[in-house]
């Protein structure tokens, strides 16, 4: 009898002991562990991206959010990059990055004063001397947009030929010939307006001072350095080199129009905006353009020393700022995007979008985003 009792007991003590593990097994599944302070973070974020693709006309966006200091190392793709076949959108895909082009060539001008090739001060008579009122406007005004000179892409002659040979190919000199026939927006020196004319010009005086292509010397003294192999400086031609997203969409949301990721050449931007990049080839560059890598200590100083206009944006040398963030963005058929880094928080935000609409741009989140990662920021 007694060994029937411990036999009996045995049994009792496996049941208590598995039904008790079982119970508390049970109580853990439905406790569910509490997201750590980066992992909120991202997941507003996410929710904020997710926000965007919801109540927009936007079919897909690929973002890249860095904030090591709290933790944030977030890269995300949502949405469709062809609206017909439903592709999803990848953070490896390689798209048209519009005027962010312009902080690259405006760098290699700035490389070229460090190097005693040319000065700020330099009057564009001195390359352009045929130029209306060459005379009264610096090299530094090109690169700050304080030039005045008319924004050909305003131009009645270039939205007729877009319209009608979309794979016009367009040179430097047809776009200044275009932008010559137009007024002034005001003094040069006095105001600010954004003209891609500026960098146009930029373009052809790097061109003219190191008598090479603006493409090889972004290639040489940007690209190849930082080991960008995703990003190119297209000459013309309409394709994207590479994985990429369809584009859609030219300001408004209109369905009728074509495909854009391929439909005009992209020679009509050149040192405005023709080149191609990835999302963390972006954040390499966005974070040298602040750390820098590219220019002497006074130049960087003054390069990120911006015009201020209001409610935290202004506009610098080849760089746009936002608060504490540097960078640019971008706008083109199909296409929207930004760059920015900011230096003091060691942040980096890239977004880009396969469309270009008016009403939803990656340069609105700017005001939102780093207020999601930081408390503390107004």
């Amino acid at each position: 009898m007694k060994r029937n009792r411990t036999i009996i007991s045995l049994c009792i003590t496996v049941f208590i002991i598995f039904c008790t593990s079982s119970c508390r097994k049970s109580d853990n599944e439905n406790i569910k562990p509490q997201p750590t302070p980066s992992q909120v973070i991202e997941n507003n974020l996410k929710a904020v991206l997710d926000s965007v693709l919801a109540n927009t006309h936007v079919p897909g966006l690929v973002a890249g959010i860095w904030a090591p200091n709290e933790g944030v190392d977030l890269v995300y793709a949502a949405g469709v990059a062809d609206l017909e076949t439903e592709a999803p959108m990848s953070a490896d895909m390689i798209f048209r990055i519009a005027s962010n082009t312009k902080t690259f060539s405006i760098t290699v001008l700035l490389q070229l004063v460090d190097e005693g090739l040319l000065s700020l001060d330099d009057l564009l008579s001195k390359y352009f001397p045929d130029f209306p009122r060459a005379d009264e406007v610096t090299i530094e005004m090109l690169a700050n947009m304080q030039s005045g000179i008319f924004d050909y892409y305003e131009s009645e002659e270039v939205i007729t030929i877009l319209y009608s040979d979309p794979t016009h190919l367009w040179t430097s000199d047809e776009i200044i010939t275009i932008a010559a026939l137009y007024p002034y927006y005001f003094d040069p020196g006095t105001g600010y307006h954004y003209s891609n004319t500026n960098t146009i010009l930029v373009g052809m005086i790097i061109k003219m001072v190191t008598g090479m292509s603006l493409e090889y010397n972004i290639s040489t003294r940007i690209i190849d350095p930082l080991n960008l192999v995703n990003t190119v400086y297209l000459v013309g031609g309409t394709q994207i080199p590479g994985f990429h997203s369809c584009g859609y969409y030219v300001e408004d949301y209109d369905t009728t129009l074509p495909e854009l990721s391929e439909h005009l050449d992209v020679s009509r931007f050149g040192a405005a905006g023709s080149m191609v990049s990835k999302l963390h080839e972006l954040r390499i560059f966005a974070e040298a353009l602040t750390d820098g890598t590219f220019l002497s200590v006074d130049l960087q100083q003054k390069r990120m020393n911006c015009l201020d206009l209001g409610n935290g944006a202004g506009y610098g040398m080849g760089l746009l700022k936002y608060n504490e963030f540097y960078g640019h963005n971008g706008e083109v058929e199909g296409f929207t995007s930004l760059m920015m880094n900011a230096p003091t928080r060691n942040c980096t935000i890239v977004i880009w979008y396969n469309c270009d609409l008016e009403d939803a741009n990656p340069t609105s989140l700017l005001s939102l985003i780093p207020k999601i990662i930081y408390s503390n920021m107004n």
